[in-house]
């Protein structure tokens, strides 16, 4: 079965991002993070800068996609946000702001189904039409959630 990552996002995982440097933004998506999951904050919050520290998950595009693995969840959680203000600090492979990050928190035990969900993800978010659809939605969660469903997964 393909993993299609719109099928883990819902009204609570889309966000308008306020900060203007990257600590804030991620301090934001990791608030959200050990809400839905239920998950000490600060482990998500360690776990986080650890796999940062390793390399950037700004992946180009004006997108970052962060990502972590984590023992006791059940299933994936992914959190979208799109970013008021360009965030320059983020460090992207392509050296340009990053305005759209996509946060993924998986369960640690199935490595296939993991790998699956970030190629959906990179796949879905590299085309530059839909990232610029996403930051049209800019204060506007309803839209931004109807922007991430509105197209499956194009294989």
């Amino acid at each position: 079965m393909k993993i299609d990552f719109a099928q883990f996002v819902d009204k609570d995982s889309v966000m308008t991002l306020v900060g203007k440097t990257k600590l804030e933004v991620m301090d934001q998506l990791i608030s959200r993070a050990a809400d839905l999951t239920k998950l000490s904050r600060d482990l998500i919050f360690r776990l986080v800068w650890k796999r940062e520290q390793m390399m950037t998950t700004g992946v180009g595009g004006k997108l970052a996609l962060p990502h972590i693995r984590i023992n006791d969840i059940l299933h994936p959680y992914v959190i979208v946000g799109v970013c008021e203000n360009p965030i320059e600090d983020y460090h992207g492979q392509d050296d340009q702001p990053v305005q759209v990050i996509v946060f993924t928190v998986a369960p640690d035990e199935n490595q296939e189904a993991y790998l699956q969900l970030l190629s959906s993800i990179s796949r879905r978010l590299r085309n530059p039409k839909l990232i610029e659809q996403m930051l049209g939605t800019v204060g506007n969660t309803v839209d931004l959630l109807n922007v991430v469903k509105q197209e499956s997964d194009p294989q």
